[in-house]
Order: structure tokens, then C-alpha cells, then sequence
């Protein structure tokens, strides 16, 4: 198993949507058709940011707010997360060595339980994906009805204000205005699926890997448990069962400090992005809250809180499955080993103890509590809004 064989879904949307973030520890990941495809989406992103901003400069600040301005944070936001993401090249290929070092091992637990973490996540961010596009689609075509009822056009007629000329302009301006629209804004929000799926594959690697952790050590307890109960009175074999045992706890024990190495890694990769993530979320929902209009709240607010919802789940899987890595085993009979054993253990669940943060701050760290925060926050700022208005 390696990252790219666990989740042919992470590996489309990142080929799509020409993020290119990295999938292999070194530089073969894409062909030279992929690459030229990238450059090619984002000089059409660039395109249309340059576009937009004087435009929304150009039409009063309802227009501005309403339909440019959120494209404008969504593009900086995507574009910051990809290009943080490959700023630290080195950092990702070494942490995406690692991660395949640990997916390696020959093990149909580790298979199956890295499966079973992973697969479940693909069906909602289909959802997330097509749902998305489809609203983008409709909420893009809306000014397309306007085309026969008259033959000048202005800057405000654009669903995002965008400048390809001088106003008025003909209905072939307009037309090849709205179509970048539609096809800047399902790039860019395919981008932006597609650096959440990149990093939610992150996350659920690991943690399938603490789950495997408290999978095995309880395993490894219930089956030597047995044998000893079948030659308690045999000391030679008990002395060989409790060998065993300690062997196999101790190399479970590598496993465990190479995971939290790599986590450790992924804190130092990601921090940023998910505190990003966090402020980011409050402003995108404060428009479409505050300003009520139907389509704008199924682009931004129902695809954001689907999109934030997924990641703070995902996050928060992290957080139970690293805090209860011998919750499983506590319930063996462990206490009928020997004292190396039980203080192996015992360490284990000192350590086991510390909660993992992912977030460079702690107010930011995303988890299930903090997304009802986001939700709260959003809420009261955008009542705020409407009541100074």
C-alpha cells in the first residue's frame, strides 16, 4: 500500500483540478500532459482574479459583496493552501516517505483498517464535489436569461463583476464574461475540494494507523492471554508466550513513535492551513447569512459548512483515535504479565494521555466542537451586520 493506491478519489481530484500537490516521495508523480494541463488552469485562475477585482471595484458595494467578494477570499484561500503546500516540498516528500514506510508492513489488519477509515469519507466528498458544481452551474447560467431581452450590458449584469472592457458592451462580451465566470468559479471550487481532499487523506491515514495501534495491542494481550492459560503450569512456555509478547509490544511501540513522528510532521505541514481554514469559514458564511439570498446559501454557506463539517469530523477522528490507543487493551488482562510488560503499558497510557493539536493556536484547532463555534460566530457577526445596516 502507498498513499496513491488507498484513495483513487484524492488522486483524480488532485489531477482535475491541476493542484499537482505531491503523491510520491520524489518527482514522478505527473506527466508532462498534467503539468502543462496545471499551468494552464491556473494562468485561467490568474486570468480571472485580475478581472474580477476591478470589477467589483466598478459596481455598487451590495453587488460587490454579494458576488465578488466571496470569489475573491475562496480564490485567495485556495491559493494559499496549494501553494503552502508546495512551498514545503521537501517536508511533504518526507513526510509522504514515511507515511509509505508505514503502509508497507504486510499486514491485513493494517489493509483493512486503513480501508475502512478511508472509504467512508469518498461518498460526501462526491457529494460535496457535484453538489457544488451543479450550484455553481445554475447560480453561473442565471444572467444567460437576460441575453434576449436586451443588447447593451453593464458591469452589474455579470453574476461576478467581472472587466473584460469598457461599459456597455455587446452581447459577445457578455456572453464570453459569463462563460469565464462559470468556468473560473468550478475550477477554483474543484481546487479547493481538491487541497481539502489532499489533506483530509493526510488525516485519515494517521488515523488508521492509531486505530491499527489499539487494534493490535489488544490482540496481541487477548491471544497471549489464552496461551497462558493453556500452560499456566508450564513455566517454560509461559517464559516464551511473555518473550513473545514483549517483542511484539516493543515493535508495536516503534510503530507508535514512528506515527507520531509523522503527525509531528503533519502539524508542521498543516497548522497554518487549518487556522486559515478557521477565520476563513467565519467571513465566507457572515455574506450569505446577512445577505439572504437563496443561491448564495447553497454556493457558500450549505457548501461551506458540508466542506467545514468534513474536515472537523475527519480531524476529530484524529484527535479520539490518538487519545484512546489502549482504551481496547486496558479491558485485557494485561495485570497477568510480567513487570516489564506492565510498565511498557503503563507508559503507554501516560503518553497516550496527551491530546494531539494540529493547529499552530489553540483557539483554532478544527475539531466537532469548534464547527459549532465557527456556525455561532458567523451567525452573531452577520446579525450585527444586518442590524448597522
Amino acid at each position: 500500500m502507498d498513499i496513491q493506491k488507498v484513495n483513487s478519489l484524492n488522486v483524480l481530484l488532485n489531477m482535475v483540478s491541476g493542484n499537482l500537490l505531491p503523491l510520491t516521495a520524489d518527482d514522478s508523480s505527473f506527466s508532462i500532459f498534467w503539468k502543462i494541463y496545471s499551468f494552464l488552469v491556473w494562468l485561467f485562475e490568474i486570468i480571472q482574479i485580475c478581472i474580477l477585482i476591478p470589477g467589483c471595484l466598478n459596481v455598487p458595494k451590495e453587488k460587490a459583496l454579494k458576488d465578488g467578494l466571496i470569489g475573491i477570499v475562496v480564490t485567495i484561500e485556495v491559493v494559499f493552501l496549494v501553494v503552502q503546500i508546495h512551498a514545503r516540498k521537501e517536508l511533504v516528500q518526507e513526510l509522504i516517505q514515511k507515511l509509505n514506510n508505514i503502509l508497507c508492513v504486510d499486514d491485513d489488519i493494517l489493509r483493512n483498517i486503513v480501508m475502512n477509515t478511508i472509504k467512508p469519507i469518498g461518498i460526501p466528498l462526491k457529494f460535496y464535489w457535484t453538489a457544488g458544481v451543479m450550484a455553481i452551474i445554475i447560480w453561473s447560467a442565471v444572467p444567460f436569461t437576460i441575453i434576449f431581452q436586451k443588447n447593451t450590458f453593464f458591469y452589474v449584469d455579470y453574476r461576478m463583476p467581472v472587466v473584460l472592457s469598457k461599459e456597455p458592451f455587446s452581447t459577445n462580451i457578455f456572453v464570453l464574461g459569463s462563460f469565464v465566470v462559470m468556468i473560473s468559479s468550478m475550477y477554483i471550487f474543484t481546487k479547493k475540494v481538491g487541497v481539502d481532499s489532499y489533506m483530509i487523506n493526510m488525516i485519515l491515514l494517521l488515523t488508521a494507523q492509531y486505530k491499527y495501534i489499539a487494534s493490535k495491542l489488544s490482540m496481541i494481550f487477548c491471544d497471549k492471554i489464552s496461551q497462558i492459560s493453556c500452560n499456566v503450569s508450564n513455566q517454560k512456555k509461559y517464559s516464551q508466550i511473555h518473550f513473545n509478547a514483549e517483542e511484539q509490544i516493543k515493535s508495536l511501540c516503534r510503530h507508535h513513535h514512528a506515527v507520531i513522528h509523522v503527525t509531528l510532521l503533519l502539524r508542521k505541514l498543516l497548522s497554518l492551513n487549518f487556522s486559515l481554514i478557521y477565520i476563513i469559514s467565519v467571513f465566507v458564511f457572515i455574506p450569505s447569512v446577512a445577505l439572504v439570498e437563496v443561491l448564495v446559501i447553497v454556493m457558500y454557506a450549505s457548501g461551506g459548512v458540508v466542506q467545514l463539517y468534513i474536515m472537523c469530523s475527519c480531524v476529530q477522528q484524529l484527535l479520539d483515535a490518538s487519545i484512546k490507543i489502549t482504551d481496547q487493551a486496558f479491558h485485557e488482562e494485561w495485570y497477568q504479565f510480567g513487570s516489564s510488560i506492565k510498565r511498557i503499558f503503563m507508559f503507554m497510557i501516560m503518553g497516550n494521555s496527551l491530546e494531539i493539536k494540529l493547529s499552530t493556536f489553540e483557539k483554532y484547532n478544527l475539531s466537532l466542537p469548534s464547527f459549532m463555534v465557527i456556525l455561532n460566530q458567523s451567525y452573531s457577526i452577520a446579525l450585527l451586520l444586518l442590524k448597522t445596516n
